[in-house]
């Protein structure tokens, strides 16, 4: 009679465990959506967000990458207004005795320079924007400027002036020197509907809708 009691819970245990462990797995499945950032191959790229709309709750989050088989990259970037879409290189001014000197051993490589006409003094050198290229947050006053790390889980707000993921290459395509970013996953926390495109392509949009 012992033995059949001790059978009984153990069966009894054992179920709970399992519906545990199964319901908490299903929980996260659910609160987890990918979305595949552009995709095809050489010959036939594809500049779209599969799915392009999103239907989330809030609190779940959504995690993009680049399944493209090739190193065709492609960005999330949510830009509030025109004014915050990112050029992806730049012109600074510098004195013109600074002297650049190239950080790759490459015998075939020089900087973009040109005259500076509002500063006879100084030159123009065009340079990569980070905030092309790289992960970064400015938040809704357009002063405050946060750089993330690499393949970064950010949780948004929703008044954000530009968020963007960096440059997401695919698994084993990122170029020797580039930032390492093959994924990118945000967090939404407040209800709404939130636009964003691909800043390489900017004609690739998606939308994810928080309820």
């Amino acid at each position: 009679m012992v033995i059949n009691n001790n059978i009984t819970i153990s069966i009894v245990l054992l179920a709970i465990s399992l519906v545990i462990v199964f319901g908490v797995s299903s929980q996260q499945q659910a609160s987890a959506v990918t979305v595949a950032a552009g995709g095809g191959n050489g010959t036939a790229p594809l500049t779209i967000f599969v799915p392009q709309n999103v239907d989330i709750k809030a609190g779940q989050s959504v995690t993009w990458n680049n399944p493209t088989t090739v190193g065709e990259p492609h960005t999330i970037s949510f830009v509030k207004d025109n004014n915050m879409v990112p050029p992806f290189v730049a012109p600074f001014s510098i004195p013109n005795n600074t002297e650049l000197i190239a950080a790759i051993p490459s015998p075939n490589v020089e900087p973009t320079t040109m005259p500076d006409t509002s500063n006879p003094n100084n030159k123009l050198v065009v340079v990569d924007n980070m905030r092309s290229s790289a992960p970064v947050v400015i938040d809704g006053t357009k002063t405050n400027v946060t750089y993330l790390p690499p393949n970064a889980n950010y949780t948004f707000i929703g008044d954000e002036s530009y968020v963007n993921s960096g440059w997401i290459w695919p698994e084993g395509q990122v170029p020797p020197g580039a930032p390492p970013i093959t994924s990118f996953t945000m967090t939404f926390t407040t209800p709404g509907t939130y636009n964003y495109i691909c800043v390489v392509h900017p004609w690739m949009t998606g939308t994810v809708t928080v309820s």
